[in-house]
């Protein structure tokens, strides 16, 4: 991961929507970068996938297989997680569901899972990145 984009956004208590999405778009077009997944706080919450942040991601996840999703919770240890969809199930049960409300409860099973431990894909490391800020 080369450069973190933060977007122009809203948010409530519960939720975050990415404002003007096409600024996000010619930013990656412009350093020819891609997008490797999304990050996100859970800022009175533990470190964990919502039902909205499983859907979130998987719209992520059907595009590249390899992406992933960062939840920030400062208050509480770990203080933050990485993870992705499992494949399968959770990939398939996620893109499947069409429940509401946002939030909503799913089959106890292994829908999701870390992405940087024993058999993940991400491997965590020092160095420099880029930060974009787009709501400045």
């Amino acid at each position: 991961i080369t450069t973190l984009i933060i977007p122009k956004q809203t948010g409530t208590a519960d939720t975050c929507t990415t404002e003007n999405e096409e600024d996000l778009f010619d930013i990656q077009d412009k350093h020819d970068l891609l997008t490797f997944g999304w990050i996100h706080t859970h800022p009175t919450q533990s470190c964990f996938l919502s039902s909205l942040d499983l859907h979130t991601h998987c719209s992520y996840q059907l595009m590249l297989p390899e992406a992933i999703a960062i939840v920030c919770a400062p208050s509480y240890q770990p203080n933050f997680g990485i993870f992705r969809l499992t494949d399968p199930p959770g990939l398939d049960i996620i893109s499947e569901c069409k429940q509401t409300p946002a939030f909503h409860p799913h089959p106890d099973l292994p829908i999701y899972t870390s992405a940087q431990e024993a058999g993940g894909h991400i491997q965590i490391a020092d160095y420099d990145f880029k930060v974009l800020d787009l709501r400045k």
